[in-house]
């Protein structure tokens, strides 16, 4: 129960910080800063993430997820080297189809069960960041910070016993976790950007079904277009 407690309080102030990074990263700081030095960049993404599939009767292979993203970046301060704070969100829904190996009732063997397989990811980051611009048309950067995470799964899987019937498993979780990532981008008209970078996370999210564990973390590869904004 204490444990409870303790998660319940390290979650409210964990969304505060997001909430304090959020406002300072949309506000309008270093005003006196001039031209792009004190510029938001705003990053639109696409991105894959590969989680392992650690249970041989279930086919397919590893899961391949897409994520959706968005990302804020806010400088404070530097010349050639920028630093300040960075916040934003990935998420993904899809749905596939695979079977798994179940036992076939009283012949003590095996059939290939159709699992229909429905996710939802949502995981909320903030941190600091670093870049460096060592000329006009190139951009190099780091960041790193907590996140949190949510997501949920649902199986549909057919009876291998009885034709026609269906079972349904829901399952979902909140999670905290860590982050860090690196990109390169490349400098056009001076406020259009486009870039690729690596994402790693550390997550203590995952689901243990019928169909599999799953473990919600690892790298994440994506790329995209982003915005200078004054």
């Amino acid at each position: 129960m204490a444990q409870f407690f303790m998660t319940q309080f390290f979650c409210r102030h964990l969304c505060f910080l997001f909430l304090v990074l959020i406002v300072f990263a949309l506000g309008t700081v270093d005003s006196h800063a001039a031209g792009m030095d004190d510029s938001m960049l705003v990053q639109l993404t696409y991105g894959i993430m590969v989680i392992p599939n650690e249970d041989p009767q279930v086919d397919g292979g590893d899961y391949d997820i897409s994520l959706l993203g968005v990302a804020v970046q806010k400088p404070f301060g530097g010349g050639l080297l920028k630093y300040g704070i960075e916040t934003g969100a990935f998420f993904n829904w899809q749905s596939e189809i695979r079977s798994f190996s179940a036992s076939g009732g009283g012949g003590g063997g095996s059939v290939a069960v159709s699992v229909d397989i429905e996710s939802f990811l949502f995981d909320f980051f903030g941190g600091g960041y670093v870049s460096l611009e060592p000329a006009k048309w190139f951009r190099l950067y780091l960041g790193a910070g907590p996140l949190l995470i949510y997501g949920y799964r649902t199986t549909l899987e057919d009876d291998p016993i009885i034709p026609g019937v269906t079972h349904s498993v829901s399952e979902s979780g909140l999670s905290v976790g860590v982050y860090g990532r690196t990109g390169i981008d490349l400098i056009f008209a001076e406020k259009v950007l486009l870039g690729a970078g690596v994402r790693g996370t550390k997550t203590g999210l995952s689901f243990e079904e019928t169909s599999g564990k799953v473990d919600i973390e690892g790298l994440q590869y994506y790329a995209g277009i982003s915005f200078y904004f004054q």
